[in-house]
């Protein structure tokens, strides 16, 4: 059985569309585990009213095959999907495969639920696989042939807020020459299928991690196991990039301090970098950080000075 989980926050708008169109038409048996995270039970009441089902607690016996979960607190990403993948594995035993999805995706090209777990059951190295990711332009969204660099962060880090992420992606994370299907080492975590045991054996999520760097971790965890990740380009989902957060107007910094501190955890405790360097990283992650804040500072009087103004 496929176990499919969706972790929301404060997100609506595609998740009936989303659920009732891409995913309940699989052919395969599955359950689909929507977790509404950091709202409060009135945001989980509206979701499941919009599925026709009705909010379920963890130790509920499911009854259907969509299941509304409701978390008073944000989770955030790895805790989220850890939290629905154990209800899925509390409640049916017999699942093979879990799916961690946004609910901003729409399938694009193929019979991407059915390719994905023919795959992984056809690759016993396999524990993790995604389809072909493109956003609305059109660009591709990895996958990462080789493991990020401690230097191509810490490069990253200064040249972002100067030159903008996709200046600064195409110097310090350029994209593979070539996309087929294959082994790779990182896939989109927006859409990312594993091997439940394989999940289950490596400790799931690493729940040091908030909202970033969860796909590298779990990465280097799978291949302690001496397992991997796979590139499957047969079939094709396009991310709605940011439809699944709340729009926040003018840097981040909060997503900002949860990305470094996701960096910070990947390369001390997966990537074992010299102190050296990760004390660079970390003079990085502080240059990086004044930076954002005289944007946001700049962003923040350009619209104190905007509203000032007479029409």
């Amino acid at each position: 059985m496929l176990g499919i989980v969706i972790v929301t926050y404060k997100s609506y708008d595609r998740i009936k569309e989303y659920v009732e169109k891409d995913l309940l038409p699989c052919t395969l048996p599955c359950k689909i585990v929507v977790v509404d995270v950091g709202s409060g039970r009135a945001s989980a009441e509206r979701i499941a009213a919009s599925l026709g089902v009705k909010v379920s607690e963890f130790d509920d016996a499911p009854t259907g095959d969509v299941i509304v979960l409701h978390v008073q607190e944000n989770l955030g990403y790895a805790r989220g999907n850890n939290y629905g993948a154990r209800y899925l594995l509390k409640h049916f035993p017999e699942t093979e495969q879990l799916l961690f999805s946004n609910d901003d995706v729409r399938f694009i090209k193929g019979p991407v639920l059915e390719t994905l777990v023919e795959k992984l059951r056809e690759h016993p190295d396999v524990a993790a696989i995604g389809p072909d990711v493109v956003d609305l332009k059109g660009n591709h969204q990895g996958p990462l042939h080789n493991h990020p660099t401690i230097w191509q962060t810490i490069g990253g880090n200064i040249c972002e807020p100067l030159l903008g992420r996709h200046r600064s992606d195409r110097i310090f994370k350029p994209m593979p020459p070539k996309r087929e299907a294959g082994v790779v080492a990182i896939c989109s975590g927006c859409f990312l299928m594993v091997s439940a045991a394989d999940f289950v054996r490596v400790g799931m999520f690493d729940e040091r991690t908030f909202l970033f760097w969860e796909e590298e971790i779990l990465s280097r965890r799978l291949e302690a196991i001496g397992k991997h990740f796979y590139f499957e380009d047969s079939v094709q989902i396009q991310h709605l990039v940011g439809a699944s957060t709340a729009v926040q107007k003018g840097p981040n910094m909060l997503q900002l301090k949860n990305m470094l501190a996701g960096g910070n955890l990947y390369y001390r405790c997966y990537d074992k970098c010299s102190w050296p360097a990760f004390l660079l990283l970390r003079l990085s992650n502080g240059v990086r950080l004044f930076l954002v804040y005289l944007a946001l500072l700049k962003f923040k009087l350009k619209g104190a000075s905007s509203s000032g103004t007479k029409e």
